[in-house]
């Protein structure tokens, strides 16, 4: 059963019928170049209709099926197949049957001749790729509806749990939702893929498809768990491997200045809000900070609290607390909000 065989086997099948039928199923299915034809490409070219030469393809379909019944070498490509299939739980993207046969994903006439093999014996279920999923195989249709469900149950739980999850975990995950052959819906689903960092969620989660400066800075800042200067962070994007385009350094810090995920914690050092920090002057931080107190701080207290939500410097604290107009000191040095 080898990818130089099975052009064999499919010769010796198509010469059963008509010179322009075969040309016409081959030049469908690609199977002397590994890529197809469109049915008006073709139909242009014979001077019929394009459902013509559907009607021509689909004929062609159904004598090589009766043909191929009694076939040993069909059927030993099609065991070959389904035995792979139950192997990786009852279902395969059809890339991934192609690279176990051919070595290689993309198109070639030998895995143009595997799928006319298989479409025309029939008994295994290919499902076309569409909005939802990519191309695959199964063993048969209830095996493709089982997995469907599992697919859209996967992403319900993750829709529900609302944050991603590390690859590692992901088969616990799974178990805890009811979830079989979590593995073939990473890879046959559009909707759920994994990041960088190995960490698997939904598509239109901008931390598992980051879709520009802004997302991929709070991704790698997520990582590194740490407030990073604008320089840093863009180091960091460019030696992530995102993609070929490099983070421009002046770019990372206007768009980040720009976006509240994101707050200026010191000299040009960005943290995520979600840790806490506050956005705004170190005199607006102060102020806050004194507000939620309702009572006077000492100044020690009121130092620690603005060192935790900002990278700053204890001199530039204490010269933001002599605004006698904002703040009052005690005669027991704590501070207070003056009041207006």
């Amino acid at each position: 059963m080898t990818p130089k065989d099975i052009q064999k086997t499919v010769a010796s099948l198509v010469k059963e019928v008509v010179p322009r039928n075969r040309d016409i199923v081959s030049r469908r299915f690609g199977l002397k170049s590994g890529k197809k034809e469109t049915l008006e490409s073709i139909g242009q070219e014979y001077g019929i209709t394009r459902e013509r030469v559907r009607q021509i393809e689909e004929f062609a379909l159904k004598q090589l099926s009766k043909l191929s019944n009694d076939n040993a070498d069909v059927a030993g490509y099609v065991n070959w197949t389904r035995n792979l299939i139950e192997s990786k739980g009852g279902v395969i993207k059809e890339k991934e049957l192609f690279r176990a046969f051919s070595g290689q994903e993309s198109d070639s006439s030998a895995n143009a001749s595997l799928l006319f093999i298989l479409s025309v014996d029939g008994r295994l279920v290919r499902s076309s790729e569409n909005d939802g999923f990519y191309a695959f195989w199964s063993a048969d249709a209830q095996k493709l509806d089982s997995f469907k469900n599992a697919a859209a149950t996967l992403i319900k739980s993750l829709e529900r749990s609302g944050s991603v999850i590390l690859f590692d975990e992901l088969n616990s995950f799974a178990k805890k939702n009811s979830v079989d052959n979590v593995g073939a819906c990473l890879s046959i689903s559009k909707s759920i893929s994994q990041n960088i960092y190995g960490q698997v969620g939904l598509v239109s989660w901008s931390d598992v498809r980051p879709r520009g400066v802004k997302d991929k800075a709070y991704l790698v800042l997520k990582k590194t768990n740490s407030p990073k200067h604008f320089g840093e962070i863009a180091r960091l994007i460019n030696e992530a491997g995102f993609s070929n385009n490099k983070a421009n350094v002046q770019t990372v810090h206007n768009e980040l200045i720009k976006d509240s995920r994101f707050v200026l914690v010191g000299r040009g050092m960005y943290a995520l809000s979600e840790w806490g920090y506050s956005a705004g002057t170190v005199k607006d931080v102060l102020i806050d900070i004194l507000k939620k107190s309702q009572k006077p701080m000492p100044k020690a207290s009121l130092i620690a609290k603005v060192k935790d939500v900002r990278m700053v410097k204890e001199n530039t604290i204490l010269l933001n607390l002599q605004d006698s107009k904002t703040f009052s000191k005690k005669e027991d040095g704590a501070y207070t909000l003056r009041k207006a």
